[in-house]
């Protein structure tokens, strides 16, 4: 495993190692529109097409969503302790996204006579995106469905490539709240979910993570439909000093590597011993995982190690880096927590691994990835929400702002503004007088 010093790193090296897997939008737009427009243009044909070609299955239209009777096959196939252990973890889901809804309307008088508020409506339609590739991730499934039933989401619709629509995927979109499941997945479900087809409704937003080409497809159809963030390849940074020890570091990194080739597992520490101790112990432990393929592939890509000359040198790369999941395996991590700018999530402690986000504390591990931590947010029940604003006037509160009106509605030049205010006091030019 690579070990760098923060003081002596090439540029190169920085922005390979903070660069790391971002999406090259650039790199499949092109390829990618033409995707789009053929669902846009063929719809239902164009999905199948795609499916064949890019999953090697053969669906037809009536098979693009999961019946009732496949529902029903599909918790009959999984096994009682399975199907508990899915509804645990959306108990423990839905307690910590209820905790984040607000009340749905509050107003307050800004002046007497001027109240003003808000309204939370749900999204009326949501696509919920589950990617495939290398695995399925029923987990996935309820952390993106939750947040939205809990939001009051009417439409909830699951996607997710036919090769990885498991039994375990379609019980835990069930059981977490989804009214559709649909077994398509890359550009197809993206365009289909923006666009309608004859089998599929479009909806209003897409929210999930996926690959190069499933981010250059939620940008591209942005605007006809919103999304919520970009969000790639697995990451995470262990921020750690003395107390940590290396083979819980080791272990940690190579949770994040088996991921994918190109997710990114990185040690921030100012102590020398433990940098080479734990690289020590990635070697080890690497060899006996069972993934080591994907592992050992994503070590030599993005994964390594940093020096720092302090805590604080750390603290700083760890915010410049804006990083998916934080690890903070520290001696006091609620110390240093305040200091953190830039995190998706942040575990405290050295009992706290990324892992236990992944699957069991209910929090979304659906975060901003590539460096997108530095402007957006986990996803959570406010990505399935909207807000309404509203406000009343009494006369008496119109005359306190009609001055303001009056006199920005002259330098804007638009005097109709102005006038339309006026009208309600008796003030407006009538016809017959000249400027």
């Amino acid at each position: 495993m690579r070990i760098f010093r923060y003081a002596t790193m090439t540029p190169e090296e920085k922005r390979e190692i903070f660069g790391r897997a971002r999406a090259d939008i650039d790199s499949v737009r092109d390829a990618v529109a033409e995707l789009i427009a053929a669902v846009r243009q063929r719809g239902d044909a164009a999905i199948v097409e795609q499916v064949a070609r890019f999953d090697g299955v053969e669906l037809t239209p009536d098979r693009f969503r999961v019946s009732d009777a496949e529902i029903e096959e599909a918790f009959a196939s999984v096994g009682p302790e399975l199907i508990d252990t899915i509804k645990e973890q959306i108990r423990w889901s839905t307690k910590f996204h209820e905790a984040q809804k607000t009340d749905k309307q509050w107003a307050m008088e800004l002046e007497k006579g001027v109240i003003a508020g808000q309204i939370t409506r749900p999204i009326p339609s949501v696509a919920v995106y589950v990617p495939g590739g290398l695995a399925s991730y029923p987990t996935t499934t309820q952390i993106l469905t939750v947040p939205a039933r809990v939001a009051g989401v009417p439409r909830i619709c699951v996607f997710t490539p036919p090769k990885n629509m498991v039994p375990e995927i379609i019980v835990a979109a069930q059981l977490a709240g989804a009214h559709e499941i649909y077994r398509i997945g890359g550009v197809a479900a993206i365009a289909a979910a923006a666009y309608g087809t004859e089998t599929i409704p479009r909806v209003d937003k897409i929210v999930g993570p996926g690959n190069v080409y499933v981010q250059a497809a939620k940008m591209l159809v942005f605007g006809q439909v919103a999304i919520d963030m970009p969000a790639g390849p697995s990451e995470a940074i262990i921020l750690a000093d003395e107390s940590a020890r290396p083979d819980w570091c080791a272990a940690d990194i190579l949770a994040r590597a088996e991921h994918d080739p190109n997710a990114a597992g990185v040690l921030v520490t100012h102590v020398e011993e433990l940098a080479h101790a734990t690289a020590r112990e990635v070697e080890r432990q690497a060899q006996v995982t069972p993934r080591k393929d994907i592992v050992l592939e994503s070590l030599r890509r993005y994964s390594c190690i940093i020096i720092t000359d302090s805590l604080e040198e750390s603290i700083a790369v760890t915010n410049e880096y804006a990083p998916e999941h934080l690890q903070l395996m520290v001696q006091d991590p609620f110390g240093v927590l305040p200091r953190i700018e830039h995190a998706g999530s942040v575990f405290l402690g050295h009992y706290a691994p990324v892992a236990v986000g992944d699957y069991a504390s209910g929090v979304n591990h659906t975060l901003p990835t590539g460096g997108w931590a530095r402007v957006f947010s986990p996803i959570g029940v406010d990505t399935y929400q909207k807000k309404i604003e509203f406000e009343y006037l009494t006369p008496e509160g119109l005359g306190r702002l009609k001055h303001i009106v009056y006199r920005l509605s002259e330098v804007e030049k638009l005097p109709a503004h102005g006038d339309s205010v006026r009208h309600r006091f008796g003030e407006y030019r009538r016809l017959d007088q000249t400027d």
